[in-house]
């Protein structure tokens, strides 16, 4: 539910409006909190406000058809502002700058809807032309002069105890994280006034009609979706148009600044667009440390935050939806656009769009981002260690023995058929539970970790152990157990039947270790929920059976056979190695996964690095009274506080906030 909140120095408690709308993608028009209520210039006020941003219904004529066609470039060069057509009739200005729309009315031609016919009659005592305008209530208030008495229709003069009235009631309404907005008027007896205004500030001297304030709550999941983008390293960053204690608050209740922090330290925090403005580069990279909110900015200033975060080594991504989001969803590392409330040019400038716009869907693309650099590593630790071992031990054996003790067919099947198998279950694996646990990957980091290296070169030479052992009769006839009665040929041959069968089994529990690259001892965590990888498993196991059972395969893979009973076998019929062989070479291939295992037990250096950070990092945020907000994680070296590069940036640039 939105709620609307209708305020004027002339109204009491009881009389404040309160107005609500269902949440939808589609126009939806308020409804009247009491139907019974007569309509006043309050009410007529409050249609040209709405909390989503959507038009009013406009009346049918509002000025006058030859002064609009005439004079209205002179409007918008004068005001500096972009035009919006919504009848042919009747334009109005807009500025994204403080949320300001202004619209000129021709109260002699106006035919009011039945909600605003007791409001005309007084405008009309005013003037003829009647300018009706709406923003950002501080600004607003500085030009307001005088307000209107919704009881009495009276104009009085603004004196200072009204002003103040007005200032606590901004503040009220924003510490409660709602958005406020002025509406206020200005009235020309004659054509010729307006002429004449235009060429100076026809929103001086007005007349305040009403403060609006504008209740957006949070949607669901989005303070959890922060906690959970800050455990992973990534610091939120709310850089939005809405006033100073608005955004505050609205941090706060978004869980991107603790809700405890004081008054005092909130400055640590938040920085109003004006006061960051006059801030030196040196100076911004300094406050980017601790900064977490952006209030009355400018969309230069969103695109100075996005290139300060960059220059500092962070990777940046940033959310918007207004074309003047383009210049940093393009500075930006990964720009975001809102597929709802985005415009073209927002899109276009973007590299994802967010079709639901919903900010915990950017914690699923986070997810789903470091799960393919996991799986692309996975892979390329399988694939190495595949392609390491065959390419020592098929040289080893073509220079001692004049021949490669894997054929060429069998080394195109581990190339073709093994590999591509490997590489579909590995790099359509979901991401993991605990990924989110891990901070982000440096800008330049290595596609190959040290944890990767150490895997790789210890799988490698345990394999190249074995099977140089088997290759060179290391292991002696009692444990390869080469039958009885056979020609040294038809040894070689049996030998080599089982180096294959053992290799073929070993990359087999090699892709199974390739599914924890980190830290992780347990490789077979979440594999019942891969199905694809137990297909995969399950047929590369199969096919390797049928390699080694079928007489015809068997020939073509030159697999060891002696079904006939010929002088060569010691007229004895063998279908392929015994089973004592394979029994042999699938308990040297599990042997793999133990040695994997104990591998693991020996961390690299940079994971004692990363995880002594993490702690340390913990122990400043808890200190500092950060523990839900989703500040920069400091880490002390050598007597500095230095920002932890691994960390990197979103800017939250929020869909209504930011116009």
């Amino acid at each position: 539910m939105h709620a609307t909140h209708l305020w004027n120095p002339a109204s009491t408690p009881d009389e404040v409006s309160v107005r609500r709308r269902q949440s939808g993608t589609g126009p939806q028009l308020l409804r009247e909190s009491d139907a019974s209520t007569p309509p006043s210039p309050t009410t007529a006020a409050s249609r040209e406000t709405r909390s989503s941003g959507l038009r009013p219904p406009v009346p049918s004529s509002c000025l006058s058809r030859d002064l609009y066609e005439c004079d209205y470039e002179r409007v918008r060069r004068a005001h500096h502002r972009s035009t919006r057509s919504t009848r042919p009739s009747c334009r109005s200005t807009s500025s994204s700058e403080r949320k300001r729309a202004s619209m000129l009315v021709d109260l002699d031609t106006f035919q009011p809807v039945p909600q605003l016919a007791d409001a005309v009659p007084a405008l009309r005592q005013q003037g003829q032309f009647v300018n009706m305008i709406r923003g950002a209530s501080e600004i607003m208030l500085q030009r307001c002069v005088s307000y209107l008495d919704p009881n009495t229709n009276a104009v009085s003069r603004i004196d200072d105890a009204v002003r103040n009235s007005i200032l606590d009631q901004i503040s009220s309404y924003a510490n409660k994280s709602m958005r406020t907005l002025i509406c206020a008027y200005k009235s020309f007896s004659e054509k010729s006034d307006v002429l004449e205004k235009l060429e100076e500030n026809m929103e001086s001297e007005l007349v305040f009609v009403c403060l609006v304030g504008i209740k957006d709550p949070l949607r669901d999941g989005v303070p959890g979706a922060i906690e959970t983008l800050r455990k992973a390293g990534i610091r939120t960053i709310m850089v939005t148009g809405d006033n100073f204690n608005t955004a505050v608050a609205i941090s706060k209740d978004a869980n991107i600044i603790a809700r405890d922090t004081s008054d005092a330290d909130i400055l640590k925090y938040a920085i109003e667009g004006k006061d960051l403005r006059q801030l030196s580069d040196a100076q911004l990279d300094e406050k980017l440390k601790t900064l977490c909110c952006v209030a009355r900015c400018q969309p230069t200033d969103k695109y100075r935050v996005v290139k300060r975060l960059k220059f500092l080594g962070n990777v940046v991504a940033a959310t918007g939806d207004g074309s003047n989001d383009a210049p940093q969803l393009k500075e930006a590392d990964v720009g975001l656009a809102m597929g709802i409330a985005g415009t073209e040019i927002a899109k276009e400038a973007s590299d994802i769009v967010i079709l639901d716009d919903n900010f915990c869907s950017i914690v699923q693309a986070v997810r789903w981002g470091r799960a393919v650099l996991a799986s692309i590593r996975k892979f390329i630790q399988f694939q190495l260690t595949v392609n390491v071992v065959a390419l020592i031990i098929a040289f080893l054996g073509s220079a001692v023995f004049s021949e490669s003790p894997l054929t060429s067919i069998q080394l195109l099947y581990v190339n073709l058929i093994m590999d591509s198998l490997g590489s579909l279950a590995l790099a359509t694996e979901g991401p993991t539970v605990d990924i989110l646990d891990h901070l982000p990957v440096k800008r330049n980091a290595s596609i190959i970790t040290p944890g990767m290296l150490r895997n790789i070169l210890g799988m490698s030479a345990y394999q190249l152990l074995v099977l140089l052992l088997m290759l060179f009769k290391g292991f002696g006839d009692k444990v390869i157990m080469t039958p009885e009665g056979l020609q040294d040929e038809k040894k070689i041959e049996y030998r080599y039947t089982s180096i294959y069968n053992f290799f073929i089994f070993a990359q087999v529990i090699n892709e199974i270790n390739s599914r924890r690259f980190n830290n992780e001892l347990n490789v077979f965590q979440g594999i019942l929920q891969c199905t694809l990888f137990q297909i995969v498993i399950v047929v590369t196991v199969a096919l390797q059976c049928i390699i080694m059972f079928v007489p015809g395969i068997r020939h073509v893979f030159a697999i060891f056979d002696c079904s006939s009973a010929s002088a060569e076998c010691g007229n004895q019929k063998l279908y392929g190695i015994t089973w004592q062989t394979w029994l042999i070479d699938i308990a040297f291939a599990l042997g793999g996964m133990i040695i994997h295992f104990i591998l693991r037990l020996f961390k690299c250096k940079d994971e004692f690095e990363v995880k002594d950070k993490i702690n340390r990092t913990e122990e400043i945020i808890k200190e500092s009274g950060l523990e839900n907000s989703a500040s920069v994680k400091q880490v002390p070296e050598e007597n500095e506080t230095k920002v932890y590069q691994r960390t990197s940036s979103l800017v939250l640039i929020p869909t209504r906030s930011s116009k």
